[in-house]
């Protein structure tokens, strides 16, 4: 039996995304490195145990996908990506701006993936000098 309707399905690989949004973020002026943290820890063991409870309990609902790396948590809900990243910053760089901008380049990959873009939190959890001699 086939199906006269056009299918519209599209897979789509996070990990991918991730890696992208790691390697733009780490390559933009201003940003020392992203942040590891408890956070991003503490969502690799949620995601297993999360998926399991939803898929028990609420079985017509879509469970988000989520991806983690260090200083990057990206969860995706019905083709939006939600996007939360944690960063060092330079001090010779404003961190509003280079909040804003990471933000921004954030947005771009998201967008050139196909997906729509959700919040994108930005966490500034360190602001460094260069290392004295």
């Amino acid at each position: 039996m086939t199906c006269e309707q056009p299918f519209d399905a599209r897979i789509v690989d996070l990990d991918s995304i991730a890696d992208t949004l790691s390697t733009a973020l780490r390559s933009h002026p201003g940003v020392i490195r992203l942040e590891p943290t408890m956070r991003s820890a503490m969502t690799h063991w949620k995601i297993a145990s999360g998926d399991r409870l939803h898929r028990n309990h609420h079985a017509g609902t879509p469970f988000p996908t989520v991806a983690v790396r260090d200083g990057l948590v990206l969860s995706l809900t019905d083709s939006v990506l939600t996007l939360h990243m944690d960063l060092a910053t330079s001090i010779s760089n404003a961190a509003l701006v280079v909040a804003r901008e990471t933000q921004e380049v954030a947005a771009e990959v998201i967008r050139a993936s196909g997906l729509a873009v959700g919040h994108i939190d930005v966490t500034i959890l360190a602001v460094e000098g260069a290392p004295i001699p």
